[in-house]
């Protein structure tokens, strides 16, 4: 299933939202910092995000913008290494009049904290699962799953004994959902996302 971009202006004004998003929450984390408990060592964190995908179609098709959200749990065995379980929902914009659609994602895989610091924590993932691409129009739908993963990494900056800023998570998407032809063919997306993440229990 493919899906052609009808415009590109919602490229300018998702940067937009993104950048003021990570302002705000950079000023909010910098505010409550002070609260921070050092050398708190979460066993759970859940985490629930905005996130923009830029979505490309097959070699013949350009881009489109996605928005939606994300939320991922991540168990630590220790203070660098953990599981992680990731699902999204993304909503496609600019799209012809009467057809919408909307893309699923449920990744699963390692992430590694870069740093010890209590008082930023930049780490790294892959996370490797599948998507659903879902598409409605004139009361007519589809639906096709396939094979998806994200790489990259994000930034979170703890505030409070419970809570951290994702100030940022940056990754490269990839999907494979059917070309027009029946044939498989591989998307290559970027995935950005910022939120809030809750943090329970300790080791």
């Amino acid at each position: 299933m493919v899906i052609k971009n009808k415009s590109g202006k919602g490229l300018r004004r998702s940067g937009k939202i993104f950048a003021a998003l990570a302002v705000l929450l950079c000023s909010f984390a910098g505010a409550a910092k002070a609260q921070q408990a050092s050398g708190y060592a979460p066993r759970l964190e859940l985490s629930g995000d905005y996130s923009y995908v830029r979505a490309n179609g097959d070699n013949s098709n350009g881009g489109f913008n996605v928005h939606g959200g994300s939320a991922s749990l991540a168990y630590n065995f220790s203070d660098r290494f953990s599981l992680v379980a990731d699902g999204g929902a993304y909503r496609f914009r600019g799209l012809p009049s009467g057809l919408t659609s909307t893309m699923y994602t449920y990744l699963f895989g390692p992430r590694i904290a870069l740093s010890g610091s209590g008082r930023i924590v930049p780490y790294a993932q892959v996370l490797v699962g599948g998507g659903q691409l879902n598409a409605s129009s004139g009361g007519a739908q589809a639906g096709e799953t396939g094979f998806a993963m994200a790489a990259g990494g994000g930034l979170d900056v703890p505030f409070h004994r419970h809570f951290a800023v994702r100030v940022v998570q940056a990754e490269y998407l990839l999907t494979r959902f059917s070309s027009v032809t029946g044939s498989s063919a591989t998307q290559n997306n970027i995935r950005i996302s910022a939120g809030l993440v809750i943090r329970f229990g300790s080791r």
